[in-house]
């Protein structure tokens, strides 16, 4: 618990620093879909025996929202950090003829994504860009919601890792709104380590996976609006 308060104060303060430099803020939100991606069958060491009689078919509806800065580097490039509130996890809820199962797993996170985009049209009104860097999560709280027979079951689950880390690529646009802009990006992020250790007390079998293999990965539509750092300014001035 003390190291992930103490990342997590560094990610903060690490944000505001480099927001301190920036010409321009903002706030931004949006909604996606996320799941784990195990390798076939590789789920059970995470999971438990239990979860092989449901079926893998819907992703978790998922959102994110913050605050984040720009700054440009050159004519065409910007460096944009993020600082995001992030929900991902999976979805295994099943339907039956008789019954209905729902099993989710509800991860919340901090996460920090450090952008650097490439502008392929500099038009005045709308401008377009492609967007690629590394991403840094710090767990905040993960849960395992159950319901079976209408009865409903809510867990913490101890084996997500308290910290994540991954890649995020994308594509986005911003044109003018009063005197602001308004940004709008699709993209894709894809966790580069495991974000869970295998459960208590689990034997791999003969059948089991040769590796250890659980990443998060998640497609989110964002908006933004992007408005002047008045700190900045002042500084600035003569």
């Amino acid at each position: 618990m003390i190291n992930r308060i103490f990342i997590l104060s560094n990610g903060v303060f690490l944000f505001l620093l480099v927001l301190s430099a920036s010409a321009q803020i903002g706030i931004k939100g949006g909604i996606g879909i996320s799941d784990i991606a195990f390798l076939k069958d590789g789920q059970t060491p995470y999971l438990g025996y239990e979860i092989n009689a449901l079926e893998h078919r819907i992703p978790m509806f998922t959102f994110e929202v913050g605050t984040f800065g720009t700054i440009e580097l050159w004519k065409r490039i910007e460096f944009q950090p993020e600082l995001l509130f992030a929900r991902q996890g999976l979805n295994y809820s099943t339907k039956y003829i008789y019954d209905d199962i729902t099993y989710k797993i509800n991860i919340s996170y901090l996460k920090m994504p450090l952008l650097l985009k490439y502008k392929i049209s500099t038009k005045k009104k709308i401008h377009s860009a492609l967007f690629i860097g590394p991403y840094f999560a710090c767990k905040l709280k993960a849960v395992r919601i159950a319901e079976v027979e209408s009865e409903r079951e809510k867990t913490i689950i101890s084996n997500v890792k308290n910290i994540d880390f991954g890649l995020v690529t994308g594509y986005s646009v911003d044109f003018n709104l009063f005197s602001r802009k308004m940004l709008f990006d699709l993209r894709c992020s894809y966790g580069l380590m495991n974000m869970m250790n295998t459960i208590a007390g689990y034997i791999p079998s003969y059948y089991s996976p040769s590796k250890e293999y659980a990443r998060n990965v998640s497609i989110t539509l964002t908006a933004g609006y992007r408005f002047i750092n008045s700190w900045s300014q002042r500084t600035a001035k003569p």
